[in-house]
């Protein structure tokens, strides 16, 4: 017999089995048993040709016969009674009605002749190589089902780690199903301007040669034009192994979490896959990973699963589904590894184990600092960067943040929400933090349980950097972090000595300068206030506690984080500049001069002056005004036209500063008006847009009516009453406005019509909230608008 016959019923299999698979009543995945079915076959045949040539059981048959034989032997009723038996019995199939069946399919072909022992073996190792399989197979369906339950329950919620409301009720978790919200990703190209020496991905990821490399390559990281909500990342990208970018903040663990959560759970279609695809979650915390006693993956992954398992797992389980293809690899946080020469390692490891399993999907996040685009080329593993919270993503987080707060009192729920969009909406600088997702949720946390969020910025920002800065775990004592020397009401003081040193280091313009300071620096500083704070303790001392301070403020608190090799920075450049106010501020209760010299060196610097308008919002109404006067007297260059000491003047009173000083209130107010309503060429389109913001942003002031009523009194053919009607919806008079326009809409005048809704389009537009009175107007009354 030739070895085309040898082979022959597995080339049957091929029309056989799917039909088969279909028939059966099975609790197997359908790749699972046609490999079952396969595997007894192919059992089958390696018996047979380890006969002698005689006894092979299809010694007689042409390729022809044989192929009709088998495949009328396993579409048999019969035959497929029996293979269901391992999962309706938990046996093997019955040996010696398989064997009745195949003499009853030979009968139809009488010019056949087989060997009854040939039959026996070979439907004996058959039937127990099925057997085998299935029961094994079986065994992993049911250990799946047990890890997916674990996994869930280990991903599925959000313990916002060191995030909690000083002196409030902690609220540890959330579901992440409930609050989760899809971001977006923008895929990254690069170009490659000039051709260096080409290496191998061994000799790339050694330092030296890496070194050599970047003197040769020059790389731009461009954005294309695609960009899609990251549900659609294994569905849109072109490769099946990508990387994910994202800065400190943005979502990626998260993210990460999300699509283990969604494979647990068995929605597939969340993630933009078919309904049917089966995918086993593999999520390794790459940080862990590098704590971890081996690097082997595949040995983690075992451990990881045994430690949050109740059962263990069979042997063999998770290479059942990469060597078939059916797993997702999630791998969180290559930055994590601190070293470079480890993160290099690492980099090795994670090509050897997605090489060795190549068939499956893999997804790798890092920081973009940290990050090496030598790791994994763009052309096997596509790049994508997470982007920031737009303005809907942003609201449907508070919405569902609160559905899930709230689930038994959805009206308050709703009234929650709607007051932490319209706070947000009123200030944008702090509407500029909540785009990063980690800072949403500490905003929505604050306004949880205060119902509100702080009019004046600084408060929030106090209330955050509290947040961050203490660990919500009550088990967790200041002896857990293993500092000796420092108590926990010391951090917050070390931090504002910090943030003044880094911020200090900056100049307008540079955007590194006064945000980023090196481990080493870092440490210094740190170890030079430790002393101050206790003399007693020793340099060596000091910089030990110092780097156990830097770990400690980095990997539970999230103030601080690494942003490169050995580079750190404050999460978001706020909280540097509010713990910067604060330093300021504590060094004025010797000398209040230091917040006048800190004002006339850097009054107009834009990289100081975040920290100046925190500055003045917290000071005393006598030092207000001593700080305001300043201001108004500071020398600064073309005054007259520019007009930057008055304009910073005003946007101090945005603040909402303490002021009592009516004469000093009321001649800033008016010089400003004086320069909305002046007709002088002097006065530019860009001087009326900062007066203009300025007015606007006086809205829930206690200067709001004074300044409405001095843009009042100087209306009369001075003031567009379309410019006027916009100070009025921004200055309290919303809902007056929006009356007025919606009574002309019944004017018997088509072009006074035409104006009102005119006008009303132009008000919503500039802000929803506008559209919102607007549709609750018209709830409240019965406006016959008409055509």
């Amino acid at each position: 017999m030739s070895a085309e016959l040898l082979t022959i019923a597995g080339s049957v299999g091929k029309a056989v089995f799917p039909e088969i698979v279909k028939k059966i009543n099975s609790a197997l995945n359908p790749t699972d048993l046609e490999k079952a079915l396969k595997a007894g076959v192919q059992s089958a045949e390696k018996w047979d040709s380890n006969q002698d040539y005689y006894k092979h059981l299809f010694f007689r048959c042409t390729p022809k016969d044989a192929r009709e034989l088998v495949e009328g032997f396993f579409k048999d009723t019969g035959v497929q009674e029996e293979l269901q038996k391992p999962f309706t019995e938990k046996t093997t199939p019955n040996l010696q009605v398989l064997i009745k069946i195949f003499h009853k399919i030979k009968s139809e072909k009488p010019n056949l002749e087989f060997r009854d022992e040939s039959i026996e073996h070979w439907l004996k190792k058959f039937a127990d190589a099925y057997f085998e399989h299935t029961n094994t197979y079986l065994k992993f369906q049911i250990a799946k089902s047990d890890y997916l339950k674990q996994l869930l329950g280990y991903f599925d919620g959000v313990e916002f780690v060191g995030i909690k409301v000083k002196t409030k009720e902690e609220e540890k978790f959330a579901k992440l199903p409930q609050i989760f919200v899809m971001p977006n990703v923008v895929e990254q190209v690069e170009v490659r301007e000039s051709i260096g020496l080409k290496l191998n991905l061994d000799l790339a990821l050694e330092e030296t040669a890496n070194q050599q490399r970047q003197q040769n390559l020059l790389w731009k990281q461009q954005s294309s034009s695609k960009k899609f909500s990251a549900q659609e990342l294994l569905k849109q990208s072109i490769r099946n192994k990508f990387v994910v970018l994202g800065e400190p903040g943005i979502g990626k663990t998260t993210l990460m979490s999300y699509f283990a959560v969604m494979l647990a759970q068995q929605k597939t279609e969340k993630l933009g896959l078919s309904v049917d695809l089966e995918l086993l979650p593999i999520l390794i915390r790459i940080r862990d990973l590098g704590k971890a006693s081996t690097k082997n993956l595949l040995e983690y992954v075992r451990n990881f699963a045994n430690s949050i398992h109740v059962k263990e797992l069979p042997k063999g389980f998770f290479e059942h589904w990469l060597e078939d293809g059916r797993a997702l690899i999630l791998l969180d946080g290559l930055d994590e590894i601190a070293k470079p020469s480890d993160r290099y390692e690492f980099v090795k490891i994670i090509h050897s184990f997605l090489g060795q399993y190549s068939q499956n999907r893999a997804i790798i996040t890092s920081r973009p600092a940290g990050y090496s685009r030598e790791f994994f080329g763009t052309d096997e593993f596509p790049h994508y960067h997470l982007e920031k919270f737009d303005d809907s993503q942003i609201d449907l987080f508070i919405q569902q943040w609160y559905n899930s707060r709230l689930p038994n009192n959805l009206k308050e729920a709703q009234e929650r929400q709607e007051s932490l969009k319209k706070a947000l909406a009123a200030q944008e600088r702090i509407k500029l933090l909540a785009r990063n997702p980690l800072l949403l949720t500490i905003i929505a946390l604050i306004h949880r349980y205060d119902a509100h969020l702080p009019r004046q910025r600084h408060k929030l920002y106090e209330q955050a950097v509290d947040t961050l800065l203490i660990n919500w775990d009550v088990n967790k004592d200041i002896e857990s972090w293993k500092l000796n020397y420092i108590q926990l009401d010391d951090i917050k003081i070390l931090m504002r000595h910090l943030a003044y040193w880094i911020h200090s280091q900056g100049e307008s313009g540079d955007k590194e300068g006064g945000t980023l300071i090196e481990r080493d620096e870092l440490i210094t500083q740190l170890s030079q206030y430790i002393r101050e704070c206790n003399y007693q303790v020793q340099k060596h001392q000091a910089e030990a506690e110092a780097e156990r301070l830097v770990d400690h403020i980095t990997e539970r608190c999230g103030l601080l984080n690494e942003q490169g090799q050995d580079r750190y920075a404050f999460v978001h450049k706020t909280f540097q500049e509010y713990l910067t106010a604060e330093e300021i501020r504590d060094r004025q209760s010797g000398d209040f001069n230091e917040v006048l010299n800190h004002i006339r060196d850097y009054l107009h610097n834009s990289h100081w002056r975040e920290v100046l308008l925190l500055l003045i919002a917290q000071q005393n109404q006598n030092n207000s005004k001593k700080i305001i006067e300043a201001i108004l007297q500071q020398e600064t260059p073309y005054e007259e036209w520019l007009h930057r000491n008055l304009f910073f003047a005003g946007t101090c009173l945005t603040e909402d500063l303490k002021l009592s000083d009516g004469n000093l209130i009321a001649d800033i107010l008016q010089r400003l008006v004086e320069l909305e309503v002046s007709n002088s060429r002097l006065v530019g389109a860009k001087v009326k847009l900062q007066v203009f913001q300025i007015f606007c942003n006086l809205n829930e002031t206690q200067f709001q009516a004074q300044a409405l009523q001095l843009l009042k009194a100087s209306a009369e053919d001075l003031i567009y009453k379309e410019r006027l009607r916009e100070y009025r919806v921004a200055l309290g008079e919303q809902q007056k406005v929006l009356a007025e326009l919606l009574g002309l809409l019944k004017d018997e005048s088509q072009n006074v019509r035409h104006f009102a809704a005119e006008a009303l389009g132009k008000l919503g537009n500039a802000s929803p909230q506008v559209v919102e009175a607007l549709l609750g107007l018209l709830k409240d009354d019965s406006w016959n608008v008409g055509s």
